[in-house]
């Protein structure tokens, strides 16, 4: 960094592979959703945007919440079913 930042504003620099530790990667997981043109303009594509498909959930009975208590195993490999 500067010596001329303080320690506030060197925070709030943005974040780069050389600041972290090992495993860091800036561009993980992004997807392009459009392109960008010659003069720097951002052109989204709307076929490429992402589409979350929902099912209607009107009278599903189970709630969103796993209790600890649930065996992470499937029941046909479970022991205490077995006996």
């Amino acid at each position: 960094m500067s010596k001329y930042l303080s320690k506030s504003a060197t925070k709030r620099l943005p974040l780069t592979n050389k600041k972290v530790k090992k495993g860091y990667y800036k561009g993980n997981g992004a997807t392009m959703e459009g392109r960008i043109t010659s003069k720097g303009k951002f052109i989204a594509d709307p076929m490429k945007k992402l589409q979350l498909i929902v099912p209607d959930l009107e009278g599903f009975k189970l709630k969103p919440y796993i209790a600890n208590s649930v065996s992470k195993l499937p029941p046909e490999l479970r022991a205490d079913d077995m006996k």
